[in-house]
Order: C-alpha cells, then structure tokens, then sequence
C-alpha cells in the first residue's frame, strides 16, 4: 500500500505498568477509522472507538487483562467521509488481528502493527458474535428513499452505527446518535436491488472531538430487502401488460361476483372471535419482489375469474373448500379508487392485481404516492359499467389472463348474508388446498412480465 498514513494507539495493561500499543497503516484517503476491540469470550464486554485520523495517536479506554488464556480480537475499518452534513462513510480498506496478551516477567511492552488492505467489497463486523434479534423495519418513501426504524427507545443517547451494504458497491456506514433508531438513507435507490443493513448499538462511554467509544448493547443480525418499484416503473410494467393483453385478445365480461377461497376454520374464527368482521391483513410477498405493497399495504384479495364456457366462478379452488361470493355491485362502487399494482405469472397463467381502497383513506394515500391510479370507469382490467339502469361490473378475460383485486376494507360477513349481498358454497380443492404462508414469487425468467 502507498501513500499509507499512520495511526497510534496505546492502552493499559493490568495495573498499568506495561502498555499495549497498535500502529495502524491506512491509505491516506481515509479521515476516521472504526474499530471493534473486544475479549473473543461472548461473555466479556469489549469497546467501539470511532477515532478521527487527524489525530495521530489515541488513548484506548480498555485496561487489557494478561495470563488470562483468551484472545482479543481487533477489527478495523478505514472510512471516508462522504458528506458534511450526515455522518456518512464508505470503506476504503479492513484489517483486523487477535492476539494473546501473555504475563511476563520483564514486563515489556507489547506493540501490534496492524495493515488495512483495501477491498471493494466488505463483510459486516461481529459476525456470528453475539448477535441478537433486534427488528429492524424498512420503510420506503417515493420517490424511492428507504428508512430504518425500531420502536425501542432508549432512556438516553445511544449510538447507532449502521451498516449498509447494496449488490455490487462499497459498504456504506452511518453513525446515529438518538434515543431510537429512526434513520433514512441520504440517497434515492436503484430498483430491484437486493440490500443488507445491520446495525450496532452501544451506550456511549466518552465522546470527544477526536474518539468516541462506546460499549456494544446490541449486535443485530442482518435484515435483507429488496428495493422496489417507483411510479415510472410502475407505467413500464402497465404497457407490458397492456401489450400482453393485446396479444391474447382480451376481451370484457360481466361478471356477478367477487369470490374469495378459504379454509372452513379461516371462516370460523371471523365468525367467533371477530363478530363477523373480515379484517384486512398484511399483503405477503406473492408476485413481483419489487412490487412496493408486499409487506406494507393490508387488504383481502378476491378472485374474478370465470369459466369462458358458462361464466360463472371458476369449478374448484386452491385456496380452500369454502367460497364467499360477494355481489360484484356491492363491492366495486364510484366512490372508490383503483391502482395498478402488479403484473406476474407462475409458469402458466398470468395475472393483474389492482387495488380497491376508500378514498382519503390510508391506504388510498399509500397507492397515490406510488402506484399507477386507474379509472374505475375506465380502464383495461376491471369497470364499473354505468348506466341509467344498472350498474355492470366488467372484467377482462383473456386466455391465460386473470384479474385479481385487493380491497382494502373490513368487511362485515355476517350484514353481508343478512342483506343478501353476498352468500357461501363449498368447492373441490386442487393442488395444496391453501395458500403458501408468504406467497410465491414470480417467474424470473418470463420475458413477459419482467422488467
């Protein structure tokens, strides 16, 4: 390495008659360094230092213990400072060592030199060490922001360092200070980029111009997410699917019901324990992995899928034996909005899911900031077909077609069959009988449906 620059620490050993000392060599680009110094037995608390590299020789808060027969471990990162503003860094280079501090009668000195490399690509900090479950959730905010948060709020300020890594770049860091973690990446992201982020959490044991240390609380393992769909991706999936709809010739029908396949005891326990409410519930990650409501916008989904031959709803069910039908009219009203949400196949059919929510409503404002809003009038997937008479629900069909809708309400079963808006039957089960507990991802290699 060229151009190195060196770094001084000295530390106590036992009753402060021998000292500990670290040379640490980094590119000179690099202005502060991280270290993790700790005892490589779980049991035993070690110290985070942040240190500014303007400053050539440091003070390590940590009195080391010889002739105990366990090893210290050292991990160090060289950062860079990326803004004035945010306490940003990316990783120029990584070192790290584990040493024996042995008694000894002369009682000499012990000096370690320690040499960061510089690597592209780095790997998270304490991996495997004590690591704990420490939620950590991810909030997306077009156009496309991303924010991580946990509700744990400290009694005083606590450090927060943050590691953040995305496909094929640079290990960025972010030191936090707060009670809680409520921290949003300076940055707009890229879509369907697969992210890391781990956090470490420590209370705060000196902070000065210069260092900062910190004893770690909390090590978190490490949460992964996928970067999802912005509103312009959102037009480009629609022309895709408005081109597949073309090619198959799609083509409106009426249709009586919205239809939705669970199992008996699904159905029982809305009768039992929720008074006949059928709440909405957390979208799961079927369809598109970059599609922006898996995992954050609640709703039931109905099928309207129907048999070309007799159009009526479709013979059997995967999803379970008992089949609430609810009139098409009761449901698919003017004063609703609709979305366009996702576009995806499994192999063989392909599907469309748009998005009914109560105007105003939190999930109406959800879908508006990011999703592409339809005409519920008129649009290529499913109408209210209006007039002075009677109000036609149309749904497009086409070979291989399916429309799928996610509403985004409550609703009342038990006012539903009182009011005669809606009814039950029982249908044969196919395939596994039940939906996958967090749904199933789209064909990857369709050139259909992807982007």
């Amino acid at each position: 390495m060229t151009n190195s620059q060196e770094i001084l620490f000295h530390g106590q050993i036992d009753d402060g008659n021998r000292k500990m000392h670290f040379k640490v060599l980094g590119p000179e680009r690099m202005n502060c360094l991280l270290l993790f110094l700790r005892p490589e037995i779980p049991s035993l608390s070690g110290v985070t230092m942040i240190a500014d590299v303007t400053v050539n020789e440091h003070d390590l808060p940590m009195i080391f213990v010889s002739g105990s027969g366990y090893y210290y471990c050292l991990e160090i990162y060289g950062l860079k400072k990326e803004t004035e503003k945010k306490e940003h860094y990316t990783s120029l280079a990584y070192g790290g060592t584990k040493f024996l501090v042995a008694k000894m009668k002369n009682r000499k000195d012990i000096d370690i030199s320690l040499r960061l490399n510089e690597v592209k690509s780095l790997q998270f900090p304490l991996r495997n060490h004590t690591e704990v479950i420490f939620p950590i959730q991810v909030d997306h905010t077009p156009v496309s922001r991303y924010t991580f948060y946990n509700n744990k709020k400290f009694t005083v300020d606590t450090i927060w360092i943050i590691f953040f890594k995305q496909s094929k770049d640079q290990l960025h860091v972010f030191i936090h200070v707060g009670k809680k973690l409520n921290f949003t990446l300076p940055f707009d992201m890229p879509i369907a980029i697969m992210c890391e982020v781990k956090v470490i959490i420590g209370s705060i044991l000196f902070d000065c111009k210069n260092m900062c240390t910190s004893e770690t609380e909390i090590n978190t393992k490490i949460v992964n997410f996928k970067t999802c769909f912005t509103k312009v991706d959102y037009e480009t999936l629609y022309d895709k699917t408005i081109a597949f709809i073309k090619a198959k010739k799609g083509k409106f029908r009426t249709i009586e019901y919205f239809y939705r396949n669970k199992s008996e005891k699904y159905f029982a326990s809305i009768t039992e324990e929720h008074s006949g409410i059928m709440k909405p519930y957390k979208k799961d990650h079927n369809g598109d992995p970059c599609s922006v409501i898996n995992g954050r916008l609640d709703g039931l989904f109905f099928s309207t899928a129907v048999n070309c031959q007799t159009s009526k709803p479709l013979p059997c069910s995967p999803f379970g034996p008992l089949r609430l039908h609810i009139n098409a009219g009761f449901l698919f009203i003017p004063n609703l909005n609709l979305y366009f949400a996702d576009f995806y196949c499994h192999y063989k059919v392909h599907y469309v899911t748009v998005i009914l929510t109560r105007r105003d409503s939190f999930a109406d404002n959800f879908c508006k900031e990011r999703l592409k809003e339809l005409d519920i009038h008129d649009n290529p997937f499913v109408c209210l077909n209006t007039s002075k008479t009677l109000n036609d629900i149309i749904v497009c069909h086409g070979n291989g077609l399916r429309i799928e809708v996610l509403y985004t309400e409550a609703l009342n079963i038990h006012e539903i069959i009182q009011n005669r808006q809606g009814h039950f039957t029982r249908v044969p089960v196919i395939f596994r009988g039940e939906s996958r507990p967090d749904g199933i991802p789209k064909n990857k290699n369709c050139q259909i449906c992807n982007i």
